[in-house]
Parts: C-alpha cells; sequence; structure tokens
C-alpha cells in the first residue's frame, strides 16, 4: 500500500507486525526510574541485589514506553495517529534487566466500526516484547481508534 496515511480498511484481522529492537542500559534504567518510579531495585544496583529481583531491573512504565515507541515506529501511519481508547490488559511476566535487548511482536484480532462515531473504527491488537532469547517481558491488550475512509451510518 503505498498511500501516505492508513485507515481501518487497510487493515484485517490476523494482521502483524514486527518492531526493530533497543537494547536497554543500566543508565537508561536508572535515569526512568529517578524520574517515574524512584524504587530502589530501579535506581540503585546495589540495594536492587537485596530485592525479590536480584538485581537492577527496568520499571514496567520504561518497558511499556519502549514498546510504545517500537510499536510507533513499526506500525503504518494511522491518519491522526495510534490513539488509544483502552489498555484492557498489561502484565509483565519477567524482568527487563540492563544489556536485554526488546522487540515488539504486534497483532491485530479485532475490527469493527464505532457505533458512536461512525467516522471511526475499532481496533483491538495485542502487543508482546520479548527480550534477546525471545521470552515475553510484558504483553498487552489494547483498544484504538482507527480513522475509516468511509463511514457509513
Amino acid at each position: 500500500m503505498s498511500q501516505e496515511f492508513f485507515t481501518m480498511e487497510d487493515f484485517h484481522v490476523g494482521q502483524k507486525f514486527a518492531t526493530g529492537s533497543v537494547t536497554v542500559t543500566e543508565e537508561a534504567i536508572i535515569a526512568f526510574a529517578r524520574q517515574y518510579d524512584p524504587q530502589d531495585f530501579h535506581t540503585d544496583p546495589v540495594k536492587a541485589k537485596e530485592s525479590v529481583f536480584g538485581g537492577l531491573v527496568a520499571s514496567g512504565w520504561h518497558t511499556t514506553a519502549l514498546s510504545m515507541k517500537m510499536i510507533v515506529e513499526a506500525m503504518p501511519k494511522v491518519k491522526g495517529g495510534i490513539v488509544g481508547l483502552n489498555a484492557e490488559k498489561i502484565f509483565w511476566p519477567r524482568p527487563v534487566r540492563p544489556g536485554d535487548r526488546l522487540s515488539v511482536e504486534i497483532e491485530i484480532l479485532e475490527l469493527r466500526a464505532s457505533r458512536s462515531k461512525p467516522e471511526r473504527g475499532i481496533m483491538r491488537t495485542r502487543s508482546i516484547t520479548l527480550n534477546q532469547k525471545g521470552e515475553p517481558v510484558m504483553e498487552k491488550e489494547d483498544v484504538i481508534f482507527v480513522p475509516r475512509r468511509a463511514a457509513t451510518p
């Protein structure tokens, strides 16, 4: 598809997208956590050794932010941007550690017209963020608005 922006009609259920990757550094983990999630297991490598994680780990919100950036870069450009309506599920089955290389796999689970706004479609996606071993470090399902080419009541 060579058009500049995509609409609901350009996607289909089961469609998958893969992102590039990003390597998470100790410095980035600490900087993010100092600003947004200042807990010792995110900010202090020495104290983190005494935590349930046994070492420094990224905040789940840091993992989420990194994943979102990769998703935006990998998905086709949607007119008006990727506008989130709801995060239905989000969980972090294992921690992200310094040196981990993350990537995301995205799958479209559902597409339908909005009942209240016929100019919009509703897309439900599943995103799985994986580390370099292919292990999930975050899984989430989101509901997002996507524009429609032709709204029919």
